[in-house]
C-alpha cells in the first residue's frame, strides 16, 4: 500500500515526494483511537509492579556506552528499579561486552559498587567470592567449609542479554526475546547517517526528579508545550509545521524545523536574532543576507555544507534537512534521541526501585569531536555549558544534581519545573484522564504499547 494512502491526521509531510523507502518518508498513520488515558499509571503501586514485571524484564532498554568500556576489564553499573547490572569488556572483540547482573551468588551482596571502573575479576566485598570477567567462577573463599552439593554448580554470575548498536550498550532481562535490532524496526536506517558510534561524550549528568518516569518522558515526545514553555526559541523553530511517525513496538519521531519562525511569534517580518545566529553559525554574516526570514532554513542548509567541506567535514550523508532540523526519536520505553549533525541529545527516564511518585532523569550529550573552531557549537538547548572541552580527548565526569539545580541547561531545566506540578495535578479529583491532541499521537501512541504489555498481547 503507498504511503500517501494514509491519512496525516494532523502531521506535516515535511517532504511530500518523499521516497517510501527514505528516512524522510511519512509513515502511514496508526489510529489508536480516541479514550482518555486513566490517570493510575502515574500513582498506582500495582500499576508499577505490572510494569515491572510484564514491561521492564521484557524489553530491551538502553545501558550506557560502548565507549565506557574500552579495554579488558573495564566496566560500569547500570542501575534499572530494583536491579542492577555490571556491563564489562570480556575479550578484545569489538562486541566482546557482557551483561550480569550485579549480584553476588552466595549471600546476594551488589559486586560492584562504582559506577566506572577497571578490574580483572569481579569479588564480592563482604565473603571474597570472585568471578572471572566472562562469568565463570574463579574462587569461593574456604570452598572446603561448604558441603559439596552446595557449590557443585561452581555458580557463574548470572547473564543478562546484551547487545550493541551504534556504539551503544542495551540489555534485556528476557532470554527469548528477539534481537535489538528487529526491536528497534526502522531507527537504525534512519540515523545510521549521524555515526552515533564515532561521538565523543562531552556531558553526562543524573538528577532525581519528584515525578512518575513517564511524566518525564512524556514531555519530551511532544512540541504542544513549546509555545508555553519554551517561547524564546519560536523566533526560530516553526513549532506548528513538524512531522510526526509512529512505528512498531512503541517507537516514535518527530522532524522538527529550526530556522523558520513559529506562527505564534508575533514579529513575522524580522530577521531575527535566532536566525541572525543560525546565520553567524554557517559563517553568513546577517548584514550580508538578502533573502526572506522564511528563506532562512534552506539557506543555511546549503551555506553549512559549504562550512563544513572548508573543515574537512564530511555531511555528505546527510540530507538537507537533516543539516538544520532537530530528528527526535522516542525508543521505547524510556529513551528519547535528539540527532543533529553535530552531535546528540540523550534523555533517559529511569523508574525509581520504591516509589512510583519518584524517578531518575540522566542526560548525555554526545559530539563528534571538532577541530579548534571559536565558531562550532552544538545546538543551544542541548545544555552544554560554555568553555566545555569539545575535542573528546577526555571523557567528562558523571555529575549529580539535586531537582531544580542548575546543570541541565535552560531549556530542559524548564520543562523539569513543571514535572512535580504535573504528577500533583494528576492525583486530583478533578481530573479525568489524559486527552490527546493528533499533534500529541506519539503519546497516545507510545502509552498504547505500553498497555499491551500489561494486559497481556505482548
Amino acid at each position: 500500500m503507498n504511503k500517501m494512502d494514509f491519512p496525516a491526521q494532523g502531521s506535516t509531510e515535511l517532504v511530500p515526494d518523499a521516497d517510501v523507502n527514505s528516512p524522510e518518508a511519512l509513515a502511514p498513520y496508526v489510529d489508536n483511537g480516541t479514550d482518555l488515558f486513566s490517570t493510575d499509571r502515574y500513582v498506582s503501586e500495582d500499576w508499577a509492579r505490572a510494569e515491572w514485571e510484564r514491561m521492564w524484564t521484557r524489553v530491551w532498554t538502553l545501558a550506557g556506552l560502548a565507549a565506557d568500556v574500552p579495554e579488558v576489564g573495564d566496566y560500569f553499573k547500570y542501575d534499572l528499579g530494583p536491579e542492577s547490572f555490571i556491563v564489562t569488556r570480556c575479550g578484545t572483540g569489538e562486541n566482546d561486552i557482557k551483561a550480569y547482573y550485579n549480584v553476588c551468588q552466595h549471600r546476594g551482596n551488589r559486586l560492584v559498587m562504582s559506577e566506572f571502573g577497571s578490574t580483572t575479576s569481579f569479588k564480592c566485598m563482604f565473603h571474597s567470592w570472585e568471578w572471572n570477567l566472562d562469568g565463570s567462577l574463579k574462587n569461593i573463599q574456604d570452598r572446603e567449609t561448604f558441603r559439596e552439593e552446595v557449590v557443585a554448580d561452581n555458580p557463574p554470575l548470572t547473564e543478562v542479554r546484551c547487545e550493541i548498536w551504534a556504539g551503544f550498550v542495551f540489555i534485556n532481562m528476557d532470554p527469548d526475546a528477539g534481537p535489538l535490532e528487529e526491536f528497534l524496526g526502522p531507527l537504525p536506517d534512519h540515523l545510521k547517517a549521524y555515526r552515533f558510534q564515532d561521538m565523543k561524550i562531552v556531558k553526562d549528568l543524573e538528577t532525581p526528579w519528584p515525578c512518575n518516569w513517564k511524566i518525564g518522558h512524556d514531555a519530551f515526545i511532544e512540541v504542544y508545550h513549546v509555545h508555553a514553555v519554551h517561547p524564546e526559541i519560536l523566533p526560530f523553530f516553526h513549532d506548528t509545521e513538524a512531522q510526526w511517525d509512529c512505528y512498531e513496538n512503541g517507537m516514535t519521531r518527530q522532524l522538527l524545523k529550526f530556522g523558520e519562525i513559529s506562527p505564534k511569534f508575533a514579529d513575522q517580518e524580522s530577521l531575527n536574532d535566532g536566525l541572525k545566529m543560525m546565520l553567524g553559525e554557517v559563517d553568513v554574516d546577517p548584514a550580508d543576507f538578502d533573502g526572506e526570514p522564511n528563506e532562512i532554513r534552506k539557506f543555511v542548509q546549503q551555506a553549512k555544507r559549504k562550512w563544513a567541506e572548508a573543515r574537512g567535514i564530511d555531511y555528505s550523508a546527510y540530507t538537507d534537512n537533516q543539516l538544520t532540523d532537530d530528528w527526535n526519536y522516542g525508543i521505547f520505553p524510556n529513551v528519547t534521541f535528539n540527532a543533529h549533525p553535530e552531535g546528540l541529545l540523550i534523555q533517559r527516564f529511569r523508574p525509581h526501585p520504591r516509589d512510583v511518585q519518584k524517578m531518575t532523569y540522566d542526560l548525555m550529550v554526545l559530539i563528534h569531536p571538532v577541530p579548534d573552531d571559536p565558531n562550532y557549537s552544538v545546538p543551544a538547548y542541548m545544555g552544554v555549558e560554555e568553555g566545555t572541552d569539545l575535542s573528546g580527548e577526555v571523557r567528562p565526569e558523571r555529575r549529580y544534581v539535586e531537582y531544580g539545580e542548575e546543570g541541565l541547561g535552560p531549556v530542559i531545566s524548564q520543562d523539569a519545573y513543571m514535572m512535580a506540578y504535573v504528577q500533583q495535578g494528576v492525583q486530583s479529583r478533578g481530573y479525568k484522564g489524559a486527552r490527546y491532541a493528533e499533534t500529541e499521537q506519539q503519546l497516545r501512541h507510545w502509552h498504547t504499547e505500553l498497555e499491551r504489555y500489561l494486559n497481556g498481547e505482548k
